[in-house]
């Protein structure tokens, strides 16, 4: 019974902030259901700023079942009031790192679930980019409500 309520009221959350952003009601819900239902996958950004190709780059060396990730909500953005962050837990060697964001957009709906307390899970699937000698690295972050 909890779990539904939880589920609902996630999904409530997510709606509203859709609906503000333009959405008919119908579709903020539709979208809403969507995103709680299956997971999301979104690159994540903000990689290029305060040495995080350094820390992509370093995280590379390590197996996927070596590192965690959670997302913290840093209220205090001078940029973004919803902002998400995408931060790296290295088991190895206990040491945690912030490899960049979750995208505005998606942020705007996140963050609200986020402040009610319900639990959002986050994998890091791949390190993706970095082939020429100017190319920058990414992250692809699967997102579970």
């Amino acid at each position: 019974m909890k779990q539904i309520t939880k589920v609902r009221k996630t999904v409530c959350a997510m709606a509203n902030q859709l609906r503000k952003a333009g959405y008919s009601l119908k579709d903020a819900f539709k979208k809403a259901w969507q995103r709680v239902k299956l997971s999301m996958t979104v690159r994540a950004a903000g990689v290029s700023f305060e040495n995080r190709q350094e820390r992509l780059a370093f995280l590379q060396q390590f197996k996927p079942e070596d590192l965690t990730v959670t997302l913290e909500r840093e209220k205090e953005n001078k940029f973004d009031g919803n902002a998400i962050q995408i931060v790296v837990h290295i088991k190895p060697i206990s040491r945690r790192t912030i490899i960049g964001y979750i995208p505005k957009g998606l942020a705007r709906e996140l963050s609200k679930v986020l402040d009610m307390g319900i639990q959002v899970k986050a994998t890091l699937m791949q390190i993706i980019g970095g082939y020429g000698w100017k190319e920058s690295l990414g992250a692809l972050i699967n997102i579970t409500v």
